[in-house]
């Protein structure tokens, strides 16, 4: 098991599903490179990416089997800071990982779905907690049926804000999409049943000195969450 796996491990199949359409486009992040409309949301990606300081805040719905394990609704944080991660995904309050690699800090970032290289169209502009942000919308497959995104690129910044990301609720094959990046060989995956249940997913995006470790009794700093919620709720 390599340091990548491990978290993956612990986690019900819809809490890695969550992880698994980040990782749709970074899959293919070796690829040629990004066309279109996808070229300007990889750049607002690479952008974020290249910041010391990243906060990503995930709200969404947990299903009937991450709660019979124990796991209760919240607020999802990966607070990195250089190379460290500090994230409330795993257990109750923060843990903190060293992340050893740059895949791995991709990964904890939640940017994957901005670093699609196909598929996007711009869908227009919007006001969004109080900024002025150029929308985009994506959508790839991974094998289980198509995931969409709607993406939110803050137009004076060129970071991305916010991104709603829309999967079928089947079981993801993480192991094959770990596999990919690391340059591995995996084992074909059976393909789930279809599944009309869907889930959604709304991530929203802090960076620079407003971005800070969460707190000694594992409290998110005030003014970050307030940020960030604003934008989870599509304020104008």
């Amino acid at each position: 098991m390599n340091q990548l796996d491990a978290p993956f491990q612990r986690l019900p199949s819809s809490l890695a599903g969550r992880i698994a359409a980040g990782l749709l486009a970074i899959a293919g992040t070796t690829a040629a490179a990004a066309d279109g409309a996808c070229a300007a949301v990889e750049r607002a990606a690479n952008a974020a990416l290249a910041q010391p300081r990243i906060h990503a805040a995930i709200d969404s719905p947990l299903d009937p089997e991450a709660l019979k394990m124990g796991f209760k609704q919240q607020l999802m944080h990966s607070i990195v800071i250089d190379q460290v991660q500090y994230s409330n995904a795993i257990r109750a309050g923060f843990s903190r990982t060293a992340l050893d690699s740059k895949e791995m800090r991709m990964l904890a970032s939640d940017l994957g779905p901005f670093l699609v290289e196909s598929g996007c169209k711009a869908a227009g502009s919007e006001k969004l907690a109080g900024r002025d942000t150029q929308v985009y919308t994506a959508s790839g497959d991974l094998g289980r049926g198509e995931i969409r995104f709607k993406l939110w690129i803050d137009k004076a910044s060129g970071l991305p804000l916010r991104a709603v990301s829309d999967e079928p609720a089947a079981d993801a094959d993480v192991e094959a999409l770990l596999a990919k990046l690391s340059g591995k060989k995996a084992a074909p995956a059976s393909k789930p049943k279809a599944q009309a249940k869907r889930d959604i997913g709304t991530h929203a995006y802090l960076f620079g000195d407003a971005v800070k470790p969460p707190g000694a009794q594992g409290a998110v700093d005030p003014t970050a969450l307030s940020a960030l919620l604003a934008v989870l709720k599509g304020q104008p």
